[in-house]
Parts: structure tokens; C-alpha cells; sequence
């Protein structure tokens, strides 16, 4: 995710080189733990749950405006580590409870708020921006900490790569049954970076040696971790092309 906020969904190029060797789970630890929905939380409110591979456990968050967020973090190649529900903000006496946490790769921490329709107002340039904008801005200041304020117009205007995400998730979960991981991780990376840029078809017959549901799995891996990029929208395709991040 950028640093200035924006509202973005993966994949992104991670800017700096890939360790193919990486685990998709980064150990280091989390300042922030998240807080867990009650039962009552779960029984009345749209919840969606799922396997985060960066986090290594289940992640629930609340509707679908806090899952389509998320899941840009999950595949934002950046972003080392995110927790839902991390702290509460006290805005004009009451408490607020803040969306995300999430640690980039160069060490800046971000939290982030996620701001729906209802509680927006059209701006002069035609853009949505929260009610409470300046003190949410000052309430941030007051504790310290880098506030991004996300609207659900942001969030709806990279649904498109939410679907690739959702799309690629069960690929990059299924990664850790691949007893060849390393060794496809490895094949992969050569083969795509053979070509300025190369069709899911083109390399799944370079690697026939390989299933060809495994070669996809490891695609998506690699796309996870920032090593290799794709023109794919809504869904990665048999004529989606590829292309290395790194020659």
C-alpha cells in the first residue's frame, strides 16, 4: 500500500529485490493485538473470515468494505504486517474504534480508518471525504500516529483487484502443501524472467514437467510476494500476461 494512504489493492511491485526463499508469514512481532468480536458482534454483523497467509491465522473483519480493504493489505507486497481492530481513537470524547494496523517494509507504521458511504460528504472536486475529517485529523495528531482516512469510494474504485486477490487467495494458502515449493518458486522466477513479458499458457508449457495447478499456485505466490507482476483486472486468465519485477 502507498505510503500516502490511498486506497490500492495488490499486486504492486514491492521496489525492493525478492528473496524467493521468503516465507509468506514475516515473524517479526506485532505491537497491536486484535481485538476479538463477541459473540453477540458475530450473531448481528456481516462477518467474513479468512486464512491470512502474511499473519499466519484467521482474520475476521466486518462487511464488505473492511474485507475489500484488507484484502489489499493481504496482497500488498509492502506491507509486512496488519491487524484488524488495533486501538480505539478518542474523537471529540468518544472512542473510536480504529480499522487497521499495518507495518510497511521500510518500518513506518499506518493505522487506518474506514469511513462509509453515510458518513461522507461530496467534496468540491466531486470526491467523498468523512464528516469529521478535521478532528479525526486531530485526534491523530494528538496520539501520534499516521491516521489514513478511507473512504468507501476509494475502496470500490480498486474493487477490480479485490477480485484478483479474492481470486488468488486460495492459491497462495495452498502454497504450503506444495512439497516442491522452493523448487517451482524457482523454475517460475526463471522462466518468467526468460521473457520481456509471458502469457499464463506460455509459461505453464515451458514448465510442463510440472501440474499445471501447481504452477498456478506458485504464480500467485510469486505475484503475493512482489517478485512478478500481472496486467491481470478482475481475474488472472490462461491470457493474462507476466512479467518479472526484478531482471
Amino acid at each position: 500500500m502507498p505510503e500516502n494512504g490511498a486506497a490500492n489493492a495488490a499486486p504492486q511491485s514491492s521496489g525492493v529485490p525478492v528473496d524467493l526463499a521468503a516465507p509468506l508469514h514475516n515473524p517479526h512481532p506485532r505491537y497491536f493485538t486484535a481485538r476479538a468480536l463477541t459473540p453477540s458482534e458475530r450473531k448481528r454483523l456481516d462477518v467474513f473470515s479468512f486464512r491470512s497467509c502474511k499473519e499466519n491465522r484467521q482474520v475476521d473483519v466486518i462487511g464488505p468494505l473492511q474485507l475489500g480493504f484488507r484484502l489489499q493489505l493481504e496482497f500488498d507486497p509492502t506491507v509486512t504486517a496488519v491487524t484488524e481492530r488495533p486501538r480505539a481513537l478518542e474523537v471529540a470524547g468518544k472512542q473510536i474504534e480504529l480499522s487497521f494496523w499495518w507495518r510497511h517494509h521500510t518500518g513506518r507504521e499506518h493505522f487506518a480508518l474506514l469511513i462509509p458511504d453515510p458518513d461522507t460528504l461530496p467534496g468540491p472536486d466531486g470526491r467523498r471525504r468523512p464528516r469529521q475529517i478535521e478532528r479525526l485529523r486531530l485526534a491523530a495528531q494528538d496520539a501520534g500516529i499516521d491516521l489514513q482516512l478511507v473512504t468507501e469510494d476509494q475502496v470500490r474504485n480498486q474493487e477490480h483487484r479485490t477480485e484478483l486477490a479474492f481470486q488468488l487467495l486460495p492459491w497462495v494458502q495452498s502454497a504450503a502443501w506444495l512439497k516442491a515449493d522452493l523448487v517451482i518458486r524457482q523454475e517460475v522466477a526463471t522462466a518468467v524472467r526468460r521473457y520481456a513479458r509471458c502469457t499464463v499458457d506460455q509459461l505453464q508449457q515451458d514448465l510442463a514437467m510440472f501440474p499445471a495447478n501447481h504452477v498456478l499456485i506458485v504464480v500467485a505466490e510469486l505475484i503475493y510476494l512482489g517478485a512478478i507482476d500481472t496486467d491481470a483486472r478482475r481475474r488472472l486468465m490462461r491470457r493474462s500476461l507476466l512479467w518479472s519485477t526484478h531482471r
